[in-house]
């Protein structure tokens, strides 16, 4: 995060210490509760809780939108302190009063320190980056789980149970030194150009909620596993009472509990929490929780009683403080940092609260009306909560994708990347397409003669088959109107041949490609006739022996077809030993998809291109500067090299992308092209994390190694940036070459 390790540390440090506060407190708190009143009196107090803490929520957004969660923090965790140490000295006048102000401590500023601490971090990170970072924080926080619930249970037999109240203030203490520290951290990275200003949000939490269907399923997530929480919690807090007798056996008891679900939690968190995240997405790891609310529900239906309680209640905890507390964070990354600060606490605390104050008022009505047979109505409760929490996952992985791509086309208007084989600009690629085509041209000019990847010539250098022919006029002498030696006639006669001609003699207008000053006219008209001479078409494409620049030419033509065949022609293609000719491939491929939607794309062969370009390209892969010293011959012809290998990297990127477009949305696709090569972090991981998203395991294990580091990608260098300097070179080679004459 920003501020370094130091800044990572000290939030998985206040992230130990807030779970220990939390695991060790929850314990204090029901012994507490239970030793002086009877379990009957749990939900009333539930109940009031929970409206505390809503109203605590509403207070806690206002604050954060107008202070920020790094100067919020340290506050909310010295008032918890003080409050702690108050609460501790009220015990020696009324421990009663001491248990209701401590389950009520407990319930406000639980949830208030929690949503501060999360706001703070999924703030400084970029939806792809917090994957890694929350994953660490929350070993952290599994960690001090297991350190709270040992605390916990040797504080059973070594303090009075009131003292234990003094030990939570002062963990509280040391977590306010921390996010001292923490916030000091946060300022120093704010002094970076990498992180952006903050605008806090213009409309109400209200108003977010009315408008975006996103942040309602997050509510009614948040709400749904509240209430499902809260009946396990009475369930299980009733067995206990039902069990053990006095408060220093229930302390016991809830200490080994707890012991049991932090140690799970922690060798899970070890495990699989990092590994969970990347390969099963935020979904899955979420909807772990309402599945094991089902199938533990149905258990005590059957058969209730303590063991299916406990279970229960224990199984749902270590998945709530594992993998659905990590994914559940991440699901706010994408959301500007206003909107997070004007909801987030809404959501976090106040639909918790909703839920919990449904769930206790469920459970009085149950107790009102059949008391012999509340545990078999409140484990199918679960039941029903949990098959209702299914659907909304499903819309939160939706909603989550195109948060994602919210932000990636608000970053987009930020950047003037080249667009991804953007067909709406067909004058600007165009242009680009000539310039690459003249590149190309100089390259292959200024390699000595000898080369033997020497492919592209002028007519009359003896370089291909294709050029010889054209040469030759003899050796076609039903083509001879089109190898006449004046080029402007042989042009005039390519712009008005009717489609019937251009099919008698596409095999000349196919050699003709070779030609400097006539190939845009040759292929101008075998576009005109190209569903009449597809196969033709195919075979000059795939025939290694014909002239490369032929080629290369050939799929612009083809993506004037618009059918299947061409298609699978250019399929094809993309696994060409050449790259231009793969590259030319997949451009004409994106055209003849998006003209005709119903030509159908083969996932298999996507997958075989993208593999090709990842080993052909080593991942990460840096090129030095064009900064050679161009005084010689040889050096301008390095030079040369340097500038076809650069340009090659940033192609080879595009073509990825381009493949991509075939399978998937274009849009996105270009979108996440550009930010991947965007200086600004938060742009690149959110891109990132687009793609991990979205992209089916066959496709992202193809294509992470290429995109996989957070690292800027290479910046693209137009062709005519190159073409400069390749001038440069050919005027420095010219000099040269005189001066030897």
């Amino acid at each position: 995060m920003p501020g370094g390790p130091t800044g990572t540390r000290a939030a998985a440090f206040i992230s130990a210490a807030m779970i220990a506060h939390q695991v060790a407190g929850k314990a204090a708190r029901d012994a507490l509760f239970l030793t002086s009143f009877d379990v009957s009196s749990l939900p009333p107090v539930m109940a009031i809780a929970a409206v505390l803490s809503l109203a605590a929520a509403l207070w806690m957004s206002r604050l954060l939108t107008r202070y920020s969660p790094e100067v919020m923090l340290p506050v909310l965790f010295g008032a918890s302190t003080l409050g702690l140490i108050g609460e501790w000295a009220l015990g020696f006048v009324s421990p009663a009063a001491t248990a209701i102000a401590v389950y009520l401590h407990m319930a406000v500023f639980g949830p208030l320190l929690m949503t501060a601490f999360w706001s703070l971090i999924n703030e400084r990170f970029d939806p792809h980056t917090a994957r890694r970072a929350v994953g660490r924080i929350a070993i952290g926080g599994t960690a001090g789980g297991v350190l709270g619930a040992l605390m916990a249970w040797q504080a059973a037999s070594i303090i009075a149970l009131p003292t234990l109240v003094l030990v939570l203030a002062g963990i509280h203490g040391a977590c306010l030194l921390g996010s001292m520290l923490l916030r000091v951290r946060v300022l120093e990275a704010e002094n970076t150009p990498q992180v952006r200003e903050v605008r806090p949000g213009r409309s109400s939490a209200f108003q977010l909620l009315r408008r975006e269907t996103y942040l309602r399923n997050l509510a009614m997530l948040v709400a749904l596993g509240s209430a499902m929480s809260a009946l396990l919690d009475y369930l299980f807090s009733r067995q206990a009472a039902a069990n053990f007798a006095g408060g220093e056996q229930l302390l016991t008891f809830f200490s080994l509990f707890w012991l049991a679900v932090a140690v799970t939690s922690l060798v899970i968190q070890l495990t699989l929490g990092q590994r969970a995240l990347a390969k099963l997405g935020l979904a899955a790891n979420i909807v772990i929780l309402p599945g094991i609310i089902i199938a533990g529900g149905f258990v005590g239906v059957v058969a209730p009683g303590f063991l299916a309680t406990s279970v229960l209640r224990g199984a749902e905890a270590v998945e709530r403080n594992t993998l659905f507390r990590s994914a559940y964070e991440l699901l706010y990354t994408p959301l500007s940092e206003g909107q997070k600060r004007s909801i987030k606490a809404q959501i976090d605390i106040g639909f918790d609260r909703l839920g919990t104050v449904l769930a206790s008022g469920f459970v009085l009505l149950v107790l009102a009306l059949s008391a012999a047979h509340v545990e078999s109505y409140l484990f199918g409760a679960l039941v029903v909560l949990g098959f209702a929490t299914l659907p909304v996952v499903r819309r939160l992985h939706q909603g989550y994708v195109t948060a994602l791509e919210h932000g990636l086309r608000d970053g987009a208007t930020k950047l003037a990347l080249p667009s991804l084989a953007n067909q709406e600009s067909t004058s600007e690629e165009t242009a680009e397409h000539l310039e690459r085509e003249n590149l190309i041209q100089r390259v292959e000019l200024l390699r000595p003669r000898h080369d033997p990847t020497h492919s592209v010539a002028e007519p009359g250098q003896g370089a291909g088959p294709a050029v010889n022919a054209l040469e030759d006029p003899r050796a076609f002498p039903d083509g001879r109107e089109l190898l006449t030696g004046d080029p402007e006639a042989t042009a005039l006669v390519l712009k008005t041949m009717p489609v019937a001609s251009v099919k008698a003699v596409a095999p000349f207008l196919i050699l003709l490609l070779a030609h400097k000053r006539l190939h845009v006219e040759a292929l101008d008209a075998l576009c005109r006739a190209a569903s009449g001479v597809t196969g033709q078409l195919i075979d000059a494409m795939l025939d290694p022996s014909m002239d490369f620049v032929v080629r290369r030419r050939v799929p612009y033509a083809l993506a004037a077809c618009r059918s299947q065949r061409a298609a699978d022609g250019l399929l094809l293609g993309i696994g060409d030993d050449r790259f231009e000719v793969r590259y030319a491939c997949g451009r004409a491929l994106m055209k003849l998809s998006e003209a005709n939607p119903s030509i159908m794309i083969s996932r298999q062969k996507i997958v075989q291109a993208i593999l090709i370009e990842v080993d052909l390209k080593s991942p990460g892969a840096s090129l030095p500067e064009f900064e050679a010293d161009l005084s010689s011959i040889e050096e301008a012809t390095a030079a040369v090299d340097d500038l076809l290998a650069r340009d090659r990297v940033e192609r080879t990127l595009e073509h990825v992308f381009t493949i991509l477009g075939l399978h998937l949305e274009r849009e996105p696709m270009r979108m996440a092209y550009r930010a991947l090569r965007h200086p600004d972090v938060r742009h690149r991981g959110t891109a990132l994390e687009y793609l991990q998203t979205i992209l089916p395991h066959d496709l992202r294990d193809a294509v992470w190694p290429l995109v996989g580091a957070l690292a800027p990608l290479p910046a693209a260098r137009s062709a005519r940036e190159i073409l400069a300097d390749l001038l440069r070179a050919t005027v420095v080679q010219a000099k040269q070459g005189g001066q030897r004459d």
